[in-house]
């Protein structure tokens, strides 16, 4: 019997609680062409609640990776993790309103002591979940708590298909214990019928650009659902040692548009701030504390905040000079919204192309084909 994400049949769900799931959907739907609308005419104040929420459980992590801010040691913030009844009030807030949530921004989520009950939690209240992980630390019985706890998706990052590879980009870890963490995850999935969408990630640079092809042949496996060879971020071009990595030069647009992400996306740091987005990893521009001093935790509150407003409008007025990071990012061409579409934190062009497993073989999809 195949399982839903929580390891029930969907026959035992009870009538309410499919009745409040289509709800939902319909509801998430119907704000889709009203959010591009406030996009599209510039509205800063009024805007609906974003599309998917970015969750940071911790800005803590075990490596030291060469093309992150947190692996270089340049995330100057408090490192901590978020409390467990604040992650409650912000799900109970936003899961009427939000598509999905991460559970990951600077950090590795596994280390979260919580981690398991986040996504329990957002599993009891309809809401689609996921983490990207680099799969150190994702040990057996790790894995079968995540599966049982119902994650909806999953991103095991092991970026190259050779040790020296890997273990140069991924500093601290060992290939070989990593190849065996993300097999065994992956044979549980079957094994135990889950659902848990299996994303097996490659990141698109310099070192890794000779690996490619042959990655996505030796990861064709039966569980995997899709391998995302990620295109490559500089985080906004703040550090030149990762800027390096880039394998390709950047096109941009001649015209440049209002970063969407500012419309769709909302970023809670593991203490409750509001960041732009992810690139925004030292808050140079804070728009607010989903906690306010009364302990309440408001998000949308913050959301549509005199902050976020001032920053919406100068993207709009593309004054930018003294914004940082936006007055160094290039990211903010990757997408653009359509009435009916929206999309995560990736671009939507021919780079972007993933491979989602089929049983004929591997097939080259766009982002139109895929929940992102």
């Amino acid at each position: 019997m195949v399982m839903n994400p929580n390891g029930r049949s969907p026959s035992h769900l009870s009538n309410l609680e499919k009745a409040r799931r289509k709800l939902r959907y319909y509801r998430q739907q119907a704000l889709q062409p009203i959010r591009w609308l406030a996009y599209t005419t510039g509205q800063t104040r009024f805007v609906p609640p974003p599309d998917r929420m970015y969750i940071e459980s911790t800005n803590i992590c075990n490596l030291n990776c060469i093309m992150c801010p947190t692996g270089l040691k340049l995330i100057k913030r408090p490192q901590g993790f978020m409390d467990f009844e604040v992650f409650k009030q912000i799900v109970d807030e936003m899961a009427p309103w939000v598509r999905a949530t991460t559970l990951h921004i600077w950090g590795e989520p596994l280390l979260h002591p919580r981690i398991f009950d986040m996504v329990e939690y957002c599993t009891r209240k309809g809401l689609r979940t996921e983490i990207s992980t680099n799969a150190t630390l994702l040990t057996e019985e790790r894995a079968k708590r995540l599966l049982e706890a119902g994650l909806s998706a999953i991103y095991l990052s092991i970026d190259g298909l050779r040790p020296e590879t890997y273990e140069n980009i991924r500093v601290r870890a060992d290939y070989e214990r990593t190849n065996a963490n993300i097999r065994r995850f992956i044979e549980l999935k079957v094994e135990g019928g889950y659902q848990t969408y299996v994303n097996i990630q490659i990141i698109k640079m310099k070192q890794t650009l000779d690996e490619i092809q042959e990655f996505v042949r030796v990861w064709s496996l039966p569980g995997v659902d899709r391998i995302n060879v990620k295109p490559f971020d500089s985080w906004a071009d703040q550090v030149d040692q990762i800027s390096e990595l880039r394998p390709n030069e950047v096109k941009l647009p001649e015209k440049r548009w209002a970063c969407p992400n500012l419309w769709y996306h909302v970023h809670i740091y593991w203490d409750g701030s509001i960041a732009m987005c992810d690139r925004d990893f030292n808050l140079n521009f804070p728009l607010g504390n989903v906690v306010d001093p009364d302990g309440k935790v408001r998000v949308m509150k913050n959301w549509n905040g005199p902050q976020m407003q001032e920053l919406r409008r100068r993207h709009l007025e593309n004054d930018l000079d003294d914004v940082s990071p936006c007055n160094k990012c290039t990211e903010w061409a990757w997408w653009k919204p359509s009435p009916f579409f929206a999309q995560g934190n990736r671009p939507a062009d021919e780079g972007s192309k993933m491979v989602r497993l089929h049983e004929d073989g591997p097939i080259i999809i766009g982002l139109d084909d895929v929940e992102t």
